[in-house]
């Protein structure tokens, strides 16, 4: 028997001062120096299931999604239901591997605001355009397996954490960004065009900033 299993997808916003200040940069607005990264919007087209069960066979499924899940990662809102019949048991382990983008859709923007020294204050954006899939070992919220039962609707939630992928990025590789021009206003690009040493040092570290958590 199955066990009906809802997903939801959000973000950990990002928000640094203070490993912002520590990179000496002289400034008039010392204290008011920031970035915080707190919206965006992930696509992802396909969801494959890994799951290895005690004592039961290992489930494997794939679903693709057309049109895909776009999700609002500030409001965490999505333009449809992701939700499935997973058989159920002890699982003592699941892999999710999602395959982000979909023809006319970036896989991942992130965007947010820098308040930077010779700056001032403009807005940020991140954009991920490769389409390689992401693969993430789920968690269970209460630690050990995750258990699915029958007639006992379960959560998973899947959480972009902007908090791990910004982490390294400091006002001394902001403030060498170059501005780009967009609707008559600067804003700092960041794209692997645009910025592509920032670029790099974030998109490293994008496949460890996906969690999942069976609730």
């Amino acid at each position: 028997m199955p066990a009906e299993v809802s997903f939801y997808f959000g973000m950990t916003p990002f928000s640094a001062e203070d490993n912002l200040k520590d990179a000496a940069v002289n400034t008039d607005q010392s204290g008011q120096v920031y970035l915080t990264m707190d919206g965006g919007t992930l696509v992802v087209s396909t969801i494959e299931f890994e799951g290895r069960r005690q004592d039961a066979s290992d489930v494997f499924f794939t679903a693709d999604f057309d049109p895909p899940v776009v999700v609002d990662l500030e409001t965490e809102t999505m333009n449809r239901l992701v939700q499935f019949d997973i058989p159920q048991g002890i699982y003592e382990r699941i892999e999710l591997i999602f395959h982000l983008g979909a023809p006319g859709h970036l896989p991942l923007v992130m965007t947010g605001e820098a308040n930077l020294p010779i700056f001032g204050q403009k807005p940020v954006r991140f954009e991920y355009q490769y389409g390689e899939p992401v693969r993430v070992v789920a968690q269970s919220s209460t630690g050990g397996n995750i258990v699915l039962k029958k007639d006992v609707p379960g959560t998973a939630t899947v959480d972009v954490n902007a908090n791990h992928l910004f982490r390294l990025v400091n006002v001394g590789l902001l403030v060498s960004s170059e501005l780009h021009n967009e609707n008559g206003g600067e804003i700092i690009l960041i794209n692997q065009d645009m910025n592509s040493p920032i670029f790099n040092v974030i998109a490293n570290r994008l496949s460890q900033s996906f969690e999942v958590i069976f609730e």
